[in-house]
């Protein structure tokens, strides 16, 4: 259960953060590249957590198929496919600039 699983990983547009999850969506870990810290700290954050936020979406649908395979109904607050793509139209939006307003 604390082994990311290669399935759930995520990577920011920009190819600077990856976020890797576990079965249950637990995070596992984060990494950024150098380049990810020359934006701001809030940019930063926020890439960090739309990034993160596909990922945990991709592990919970995997229990979200489970619930339905053993013959259940998941309840409402059990994220969809739907939740999954609109994260991922977020995260595609997302830009990290840089500090010094280079591009």
């Amino acid at each position: 259960m604390t082994d990311a699983n290669p399935a759930f990983d995520t990577v920011h547009p920009s190819g600077h953060i990856l976020v890797r999850s576990c079965r249950g969506g637990y995070m596992h870990s984060v990494a950024l590249s150098e380049e990810a810290m020359d934006t701001d700290a809030a940019t930063l954050a926020r890439g960090i957590l739309l990034t993160a936020d596909v990922s945990w979406l991709k592990a919970l649908l995997e229990v979200r198929h489970e619930i339905v395979a053993a013959g259940h109904t998941p309840s409402a607050e059990v994220p969809t496919p739907n939740d999954l793509d609109a994260a991922i139209e977020k995260l595609l939006a997302h830009k990290l600039r840089r500090r010094d307003g280079a591009d």
